[in-house]
């Protein structure tokens, strides 16, 4: 029975190991503070985790959580702007309380142009034309997102004459859905068109251009992977420990 026990013990922390390594470490640009506690999350899906930091890095301290309810506002602010400067495909320069400030747009990611990605520069053409001509601009911050990004960059959803640039953006295979870090307004109704765009391999979904990333995508998988540390590990490990003692012993 003791032997049993013991291979019981060692499997369990090879499985929860090989599962923590795949969802990777707490992403550290999303971290929130609620009730004087502070939560971040990562993983696919996206799932929450109170943290605490530990050698100058956030770790988790705790199992799988819901998104704090202090996190949660009912209603997001909107704000009238003027175009300053275009920028790519989701980024752009406006006039906000009298000051020149740069915005990106949330939920969304384009094809980058520094980088001469496919469809980088018609993303960036789109984005500029809608801007250029629109009558009226709202940028709308969500209440689950931070309102400034780590680059001290504004965050919020854009809306052109009533029309949201960011599902503009995806429905044309422009952008993808991306930067999910919160319950954030929108998202179901962009992945929604993000499925259907997909289907019909339009824009970024081609399949050449799919073919063209996919040694990116790699990559950023073995960067992630390559950020557990020593410490996140053990912290993870001893967690583990104590919940398999419960089970076994309680």
């Amino acid at each position: 029975m003791r032997r049993v026990r013991i291979l019981l013990f060692l499997l369990i922390i090879f499985l929860s190991f090989n599962t923590y390594a795949t969802s990777g470490p707490i992403k550290q640009d999303s971290i929130i503070s609620c009730n004087d506690k502070y939560y971040g999350n990562h993983g696919n899906p996206l799932h929450w985790h109170q943290v605490e930091k530990k050698d100058d890095k956030w770790v988790s301290v705790s199992s799988e959580t819901t998104i704090p309810p202090c996190y949660i506002k009912e209603v997001n602010e909107k704000e009238k702007v003027t175009l300053a400067k275009c920028g790519d495909g989701d980024t752009a320069r406006f006039i906000i309380n009298g000051e020149e400030k740069k915005v990106r747009f949330s939920a969304i990611d384009t094809p980058e142009v520094d980088k001469n990605e496919p469809f980088s520069k018609e993303a960036k053409e789109f984005t500029c034309n809608m801007l250029k001509n629109a009558k009226e601009i709202y940028l709308e911050y969500d209440g689950n997102s931070d309102k400034e990004d780590k680059y001290g960059r504004v965050l919020a959803f854009i809306h052109v004459d009533n029309i949201l640039l960011q599902k503009s953006l995806v429905e044309n295979g422009l952008a993808k859905v991306s930067y999910i870090y919160g319950d954030y307004e929108y998202v179901e109704e962009l992945r929604r068109v993000e499925e259907l765009v997909k289907a019909k391999k339009i824009g970024i979904w081609q399949d050449e251009v799919l073919g063209d990333v996919k040694e990116e995508v790699k990559e950023e998988v073995v960067e992630e992977k390559e950020d557990i540390t020593i410490s996140d590990v053990i912290n993870f490990i001893i967690e583990i420990i104590k919940k398999i003692f419960a089970l076994l012993f309680n």
